[in-house]
């Protein structure tokens, strides 16, 4: 018997041994990274409207190292294995979606674009779903980051009436109306996406409250 098999079958066992614990690195660096521009983002439900610029600002230097991790992270992955080792980093990527989603929206009141996304994260997103020939966001990712925007929005109203500013109530309520209308022209076949797609009505129902309560109380017209 030739044992030369089993010898090659144990190298290539540490080699896929040793690039799980790389990917595994990688992304605990990623987390690490969101969590501190997390951090910062997170200001913009303490502050003025007015400040929310600077608040983004803040959190500049963490887009930058999340897209110098992303990188290092897709460096490590060759298009055949991506599926193969998606789930290790995917959560990471919809964090790092989610905040790109949010800074974009706290800076220029809209909605982040797969352009955006690439820009702030240093990589495409696969809005056609074709076939993998390098390291991508996924659509799925990107629509999670979406969908994580809604709590935020609803935190922004309630805080926004804490400090005095009866209009951007109003704003975050067309915003998050029109982008729920968006959502529902989709066809979620992804089961978590569509557990998350159904909690969004939580988010859109307290921002209605909002609006309400101050209509109550006669500050809207």
């Amino acid at each position: 018997m030739d044992i030369q098999i089993f010898i090659d079958l144990q190298d290539r066992l540490d080699q896929e041994t040793t690039l799980y614990e790389q990917i595994k690195e990688a992304v605990k660096e990623l987390h690490k990274t969101c969590r501190l521009a997390s951090a910062n983002l997170s200001k913009a439900h303490s502050v003025p409207q007015s400040q929310t610029i600077e608040v983004v600002d803040s959190a500049k230097p963490q887009f930058a190292q999340m897209k110098q991790k992303i990188s290092e992270l897709s460096k490590l992955i060759e298009p055949v294995t991506f599926y193969r080792y998606h789930d290790m980093w995917s959560n990471a990527l919809q964090t790092a979606c989610s905040l790109a989603v949010f800074a974009t929206y706290l800076s220029e009141n809209r909605l982040a674009t797969p352009e955006d996304i690439e820009k702030l994260l240093g990589q495409k997103v696969n809005v056609d779903n074709g076939q993998i020939t390098e390291f991508v966001i996924t659509v799925e990712e990107y629509l999670h980051g979406i969908i994580s925007l809604f709590s935020e929005l609803s935190r922004l109203a309630v805080n926004s009436v804490i400090a005095n500013d009866i209009k951007r109530p109003q704003d975050i309520s067309t915003f998050a109306s029109e982008l729920y209308s968006g959502f529902q022209l989709l066809n979620l076949k992804n089961d978590s996406l569509r557990r998350r797609f159904d909690s969004i009505k939580y988010d859109i129902k307290k921002i209605e409250e909002v609006q309400y309560d101050l209509r109550v109380r006669g500050l809207l017209a």
